[in-house]
């Protein structure tokens, strides 16, 4: 049944390549017959876009940036004619803050709420709950129409965030979505043990998409790692453990899909270590490029850690694809990882920050054949009942349809 009011999404930047799971959420969601309108808060400056965003039928629209005066003026003043007390209340709970980053987030939920009139938006949903979940906050307090957001990892969990901010926005929401269990128990503390409203909802993947696709044909024992790079992924870790498999001999590749601020860093490491015909730094893909290098691959490995920042992941759906694709996977007991790869049976998990214990880990799937086939036989069958995305999506579906009720 299709909902009779529209989900307006309120994105900090759309479309971005490295966010994936926003573009499989929208499109999941226009299939079950969700209306829906995209608010960007930038407009996006990334060169290569996935191959399926051309199937998106919503509208998007832009909110203006610093330099278009006149255009934020208009929504200002427009909002502040419809709105009234409403607008005034909310204009003066920012001006009390105190916070320059605040009101300006207050202009853009101007614009928001006139559109949202406009396109009859009758629920906001956010994803992140940094900047985008603080304008879907504001504009609800405008327009009172009701908001939920989606909290992820960075957004959470890095250090100096406002907790104070957070607890509220999360008080505040008709619900908030989650991507684990451990991220779920996390933010039922910050908000002070009051977990009715937050919800555990995997990131989940179109598994007939990642189906395994028969041996890799590849001689050559193939790692996979595809990731921001950025700290709290460990590439360091993973490099230094392609260090110690080089020196003890091993036959291996290892290539790393990603694009992010420690690029140059970590391409200087590799050619300090002398590691160019074993480590192979390949650069961002679309998500049909990315699955090609699931099925060269014969192993996923993700050293998470926890960044100096204090960030870290909530559960990297990239885990989840390489396990649908049918690839064994080491990682870290870190966050929500341990909800999807089960030592021994689907993967192997290693201490954080352990070079030498992850490099013992990728010499067991290189040397022991009967251990590798065990872990790669348990990969697909272990995501398939939780990860499906038409399930995950028909879940935030019915969360959407209940505020509407």
């Amino acid at each position: 049944m299709a909902l009779n009011k529209t989900v307006g999404y309120i994105l900090k930047k759309f479309p971005v390549l490295s966010e994936t799971f926003i573009l499989n959420e929208l499109l999941e969601l226009e299939s079950l017959g969700v209306p829906l309108h995209i608010f960007s808060l930038e407009r996006p400056n990334d060169p290569r876009f996935h191959e399926d965003l051309p199937k998106l039928k919503s509208s998007i629209s832009y909110a203006p940036d610093y330099s278009d005066v006149n255009s934020l003026w208009k929504h200002i003043t427009q909002a502040a004619n419809y709105y009234g007390s409403s607008y005034k209340r909310t204009l003066t709970y920012v001006l009390k803050c105190g916070k320059p980053g605040l009101l300006w987030r207050f202009f853009q939920c101007c614009y928001i709420a006139n559109l949202a009139k406009r396109f009859q938006v009758g629920h906001l949903h956010a994803h992140f709950a940094t900047r985008p979940a603080s304008v879907a906050f504001l504009t609800s307090m405008v327009t009172d129409i009701p908001y939920s957001f989606s909290a992820h990892a960075m957004d959470i969990f890095k250090n100096h965030l406002n907790l104070n901010s957070l607890r509220k926005k999360i008080r505040e929401a008709r619900f908030v979505v989650t991507v684990s269990n451990y991220n779920q128990t996390y933010l039922s503390k910050i908000s002070g043990g009051e977990t009715g409203n937050i919800v555990r909802i995997y990131n989940g993947i179109k598994l007939e998409h990642f189906a395994p696709d028969g041996p890799t044909g590849r001689q050559t024992f193939t790692f996979l790692c595809v990731a921001r790079l950025v700290e709290k992924k460990g590439h360091r870790i993973l490099i230094e453990a392609c260090n110690i498999l080089r020196n003890k001999g091993l036959d291996f590749e290892c290539r790393l899909v990603g694009k992010g601020k420690l690029r140059s860093p970590i391409h200087k490491f590799i050619k300090e270590k002398k590691l160019g015909d074993y480590v192979k730094l390949l650069g961002p893909h679309s998500q049909n490029e990315v699955i090609t290098r699931y099925r060269e691959s014969h192993a996923y490995v993700l050293p998470c850690i926890v960044g100096s920042d204090g960030n870290r992941d909530g559960l990297p759906v990239s885990i989840v694809e390489a396990l649908a694709s049918g690839l064994p996977v080491i990682t870290t007991p870190m966050t929500g990882n341990t909800e999807v790869v089960n030592d021994g049976h689907n993967g192997l998990l290693v201490p954080g920050n352990d070079a030498e214990a992850l490099a013992v880990a990728m010499q067991k799937l290189i040397r022991d054949k009967e251990l590798y086939q065990h872990l790669k036989k348990n990969s697909t069958a272990s995501v398939k009942s939780d990860f499906d995305i038409h399930n995950t999506i028909k879940a935030l579906r019915d969360l959407f349809e209940e505020t509407f009720a």
